[in-house]
């Protein structure tokens, strides 16, 4: 998600402002997804300043208790400190300077107190004000360097440097910084064992035992067996020149520091999204009801929902009209061409698809999609609405994000084996999605486009017979997102789908309305 060859600069998210006021009533703002304070709205310019004068007067208390915090060595207290600063200042006049400076302390503070997602997402709220700050990037640089994602650190201190061109010290730091994960990224690439194990131990306490414990038992026991080893490779976990490695141990080590990385990007993105930097992550959720839709029963039939119970997976064909679905089509490929849709090169295990997260709910985004795409945003509708008949069918308690994942597949890109959600597998904080909705807009799809959906049983991780899904125009599919392994074959065309998580409303967070 931070690629600078995806944005362009040192991050391509944008700061969503909204306030309102007027006579009695309070203005509310928002900055970076975070909820900031409540004052009286201004009617005049005397109040108005006034207003600004006790927000400034506490962003100064904010900054003396902060600086007092790192004076006494407690990186934590400091860090909360210069965020609440950091918070007032983005919307106070004049203040973004000093705001993208209290934010590149905040992540300075963050990797003290050894917090390194709340320090990256302390300098991308930064980058938003300033996109070529340079110590909010060098300071995002070491994060990620801490978090083990080292190829999107070496990505940012080259741009630090391309930055501080014209300051010797700056530059000599940024450089220094180069040299030390490139030397890092040289040593993982030749298998340094020692490396290799500090890489799986700082990644590992990270995510923390029970989900790193799981993937590496289940590497460890892949890598015993030429079978396993086949199967860590087609997971997109080991390099197919690697899988002939003389020890297990050997190809243990590398393809945790594989798996691990995977996990930590995934993490990651999770905190983008909360702080409001990355769409459809960890979206604020809504209740079932608040996205009922009437055309929702049309799409799946008795027996569909009896299948799904059974077997966890269901497929109904011509569940949309072939008319719409070729209108979806036409919207998502005019999206694509106009650049919206993205790749994320991190994703080990799918890293040529194009996608973008669409919000379908409230708001100004949305209705912006809705012009561009007004059939897309029906159909989303129209598959969100399922949510209220898969509580009253499962007896599930749900809760529906308000964006929905539009894809595509170009040739070669495909998807390694996996889950929508790993929470029965130890990953306690992964994305609560608990039912898969996808809708394939393909209008004219042959066989010799590939891009086969592939799941097996639940539960079973491609050891047993899969089940073969053509993307058809108009063919829905839903299964269980937690229990349903399933990866989609190379595709040799250029393959769409609209996809519309369910989330499970224990774990989801919810939206205020």
């Amino acid at each position: 998600p931070l690629s600078s060859k995806r944005h362009g600069s040192w991050s391509g998210m944008t700061i969503q402002k909204h306030a309102s006021s007027g006579k009695g009533k309070h203005c509310t703002t928002w900055v970076g997804g975070f909820h900031h304070g409540r004052w009286p709205g201004p009617r005049d310019h005397e109040t108005r300043a006034a207003c600004w004068s006790r927000v400034l007067r506490k962003v100064e208390r904010c900054l003396e208790d902060a600086k007092a915090a790192d004076l006494c060595e407690e990186p934590a207290v400091a860090q909360r400190k210069f965020q609440e600063a950091a918070r007032m200042l983005s919307v106070v006049p004049n203040g973004q300077l000093r705001a993208v400076e209290a934010w590149a302390d905040c992540g300075r503070a963050g990797l003290e107190a050894s917090e390194p997602f709340d320090a990256l997402v302390a300098c991308e709220l930064g980058l938003q004000l300033v996109p070529e700050h340079w110590r909010c990037g060098m300071t995002s640089a070491l994060a990620l360097e801490s978090l083990g994602l080292l190829n999107i650190a070496e990505e940012r201190l080259q741009a630090a440097a391309r930055v501080a061109r014209n300051d010797r010290d700056t530059m000599a730091a940024a450089l220094e910084g180069l040299r030390r994960v490139r030397a890092r990224l040289a040593q993982v690439e030749k298998g340094d064992a020692q490396v290799l194990v500090e890489e799986i131990q700082r990644m590992g306490s990270l995510l923390g035992d029970e989900e790193a414990g799981y993937w590496i038992s289940c590497v460890g026991e892949c890598s015993r067996t030429a079978e396993g080893q086949a199967e860590l490779v087609q997971k997109g976990f080991l390099q197919y020149n690697h899988k002939n490695l003389a020890k297990p141990a050997e190809v243990a080590r590398r393809a945790s520091v594989v798996a691990l990385r995977y996990r930590i990007n995934k993490k990651l993105q999770r905190y983008l999204s909360s702080a409001g930097l990355l769409m459809g992550v960890a979206d604020k959720c809504v209740l079932p009801k608040a996205v009922s839709h009437p055309m929702a029963d049309g799409l799946m039939n008795h027996d569909a929902w009896q299948t799904l119970r059974q077997k966890r997976i269901a497929v109904v064909d011509s569940a949309v009209p072939l008319e719409v679905v070729a209108k979806v089509q036409m919207e998502l490929q005019a999206l694509r061409s106009g650049g919206v849709m993205q790749n994320d090169t991190n994703d080990v295990c799918n890293p040529l698809q194009e996608a973008k997260y669409l919000p379908f709910a409230a708001g100004t985004a949305a209705q912006q999609f809705r012009e561009k795409c007004p059939t897309t945003m029906q159909v989303m509708q129209q598959l969100a609405g399922l949510a209220t008949i898969l509580e009253d069918e499962l007896g599930l308690r749900l809760a529906v994000p308000q964006s929905a994942m539009a894809a595509c597949y170009p040739p070669r890109a495909s998807y390694k084996m996996h889950l929508d959600s790993y929470f029965l597998h130890g990953c306690k904080d992964d994305i609560p999605r608990k039912v898969t909705v996808l809708l394939y807009c393909n209008h004219g799809w042959e066989p010799r486009q590939g891009g086969e959906l592939c799941a097996w049983e639940p539960f079973d991780q491609g050891r047993g017979v899969s089940q073969r899904i053509e993307p058809l125009a108009g063919r829905l599919v839903v299964f269980m997102s937690e229990e349903i392994w399933h990866e989609v074959l190379e595709s040799h065309g250029d393959r769409y789908a609209l996809t519309v998580w369910i989330h499970d409303r224990e774990r989801a967070p919810l939206a205020q309305l």
